[in-house]
């Protein structure tokens, strides 16, 4: 009976370990990306291939995502990155959300280490949000991005949350069409740093046309 009873202990302690373990989030060795290149990554369009729903952009607009960033004198409120964020409606008439080139701004928190926080141009960056440059290649040609530091649990790992800040999670790549390759080594990347990738929802960038950029320019 000791000797059952000190394996029923063992078991019990192995799974409460393994439990706090599951639940410790985000990971114990989670970091950024070192070295980071802010020159580099702003200098050409970003294309979801995957992303996390939030509040701020549902499922409904997984279509046509991409994100153009590009330095700017930083004025009164210490911003030194505009961002313009495109998304569409996947059900026709597939409607236009852009930000426009004016909304958004990013302010470098810890440039080596890819950290930069969003908000509206017009608030202070007290109100802005993290958003994190995970991993990165300009080589080939994506990047992992994060709202901030994954601290929620799930049964797949851990996450952001789904609100206006400390919220979010991307993969993006130069190319516009999927690189199934390039996506998977991307994904495995982030499963690595603890992410749960079943946040993570298809962006569909087969039939983007120009028409509807052009259209969004003219509407801003």
């Amino acid at each position: 009976m000791m000797r059952l009873a000190s394996s029923v202990l063992a078991v019990g302690l192995a799974v409460a370990h393994a439990e706090d373990a599951a639940a410790t989030c985000p990971p114990a060795d989670f970091d950024t990306i070192a070295s980071f290149d802010l020159d580099s990554f702003v200098a050409k369009r970003w294309w979801a291939q995957q992303q996390m729903e939030v509040v701020y952009l549902p499922k409904s607009q997984n279509r046509c995502v991409f994100a153009d960033y590009s330095k700017r004198a930083p004025g009164l409120l210490g911003y030194e990155v505009a961002v313009d964020n495109h998304a569409e409606d996947v059900a026709p008439p597939h409607k236009v959300h852009d930000s426009g080139k004016s909304l958004l701004c990013a302010k470098i928190v810890d440039q080596a280490r890819g950290k930069l926080a969003v908000a509206p141009c017009f608030l202070p960056s007290f109100f802005a949000g993290p958003y994190w440059i995970i991993d990165y290649s300009e080589e080939e040609g994506y990047a992992i991005i994060s709202g901030g530091a994954p601290t929620k649990s799930s049964a797949g790992g851990c996450s952001t949350g789904t609100g206006v800040n400390d919220s979010g999670f991307w993969i993006f790549t130069r190319q516009q069409q999927r690189d199934q390759a390039l996506l998977d080594k991307a994904r495995a990347i982030a499963a690595k740093k603890g992410f749960d990738l079943s946040m993570l929802n298809d962006v569909d960038q087969s039939e983007c046309t120009e028409d509807s950029f052009q259209q969004a320019a003219f509407l801003m």
